[in-house]
């Protein structure tokens, strides 16, 4: 991100956190991130996890073709278990088509950010206006074809995106998006403040900064009225992981019931 992008979000962060949030009511946002047959099942044992803590209302982020090798249109099974453990308060966003980069950025600050942020799955983050209404549109008819849901909310893979995909999601008729700070509202232009606490998995590392910053996260961040937490299906693979997931999780949901974008939103 660019300097001016990075002063632009601070400086709506310190507006909401001077006015105060519109919306009166606490809530946490848990969402699963990369659901799709690849990670089959993965994805069945984490809805379990998360529903016996509690989280009555998730967010499920799907993919329609993970990695080029996991077409929902080939997984006709996946796709029925996936209903049939849907609750009455779920949502499902699309979660980008491949969650894989096919371009290289341009700048060396979105360079660095790709290569902190993820291995090579920044699919929407170089992508123009055209390309990612395409994109958009195939992944929103996939869904359609597969789970008969047409889905109101769009989430970038690794949220690493630029200000075109954001007019892509509203060009394509939906009603929000996110990035690592804010949930919004695509056509209204109302932006909630909710830093994104997750998981990173890919290396000891990363895992340990993981487990240290949801212990100052757990805490700190229900001074927000929103809390947001995005789980992934690679944190299961990791004792410490779920520990951290699960501290999070006693900490916030008491007093931040779980909620999803489209209760914030209820209406286009």
């Amino acid at each position: 991100m660019s300097p001016n992008g990075w002063i632009d979000k601070l400086s709506r962060a310190a507006e909401q956190v001077r006015t105060g949030p519109r919306w009166p009511a606490r809530r946490s946002l848990v969402s699963l991130h990369d659901v799709t047959p690849a990670h089959a099942d993965v994805v069945f044992a984490s809805i379990e996890h998360l529903r016996k803590k509690g989280v009555d209302a998730l967010t499920l982020l799907v993919v329609p073709d993970y990695h080029r090798r996991a077409d929902l249109r080939d997984h006709p099974r996946f796709c029925r278990q996936l209903l049939e453990v849907l609750g009455p308060r779920d949502e499902i966003a699309l979660h980008g088509y491949y969650h894989l980069a096919d371009s290289r950025p341009t700048s060396a600050s979105a360079r660095l950010a790709a290569a902190t942020l993820t291995a090579g799955e920044g699919e929407f983050q170089a992508l123009d206006l055209a390309e990612a209404k395409q994109r958009i549109e195939a992944g929103l008819d996939v869904l359609r074809q597969t789970l008969g849901v047409r889905p109101r909310g769009f989430v970038a893979p690794a949220w690493l995106q630029n200000d075109q995909v954001v007019r892509a999601v509203r060009d394509c008729g939906l009603d929000w998006c996110e990035d690592h700070w804010f949930v919004a509202h695509v056509r209204s232009g109302e932006q909630l403040l909710a830093p994104a606490l997750s998981m990173a998995s890919r290396d000891p590392l990363r895992r340990q900064g993981s487990v240290a910053t949801s212990k100052v996260g757990a805490p700190l961040l229900p001074s927000l009225r929103t809390v947001r937490l995005a789980v992934h299906p690679g944190d299961y693979g990791h004792p410490e992981l779920v520990r951290s997931l699960d501290h999070v999780l006693d900490r916030w949901l008491p007093e931040h019931p779980p909620a999803t974008p489209r209760e914030i939103w209820p209406c286009t």
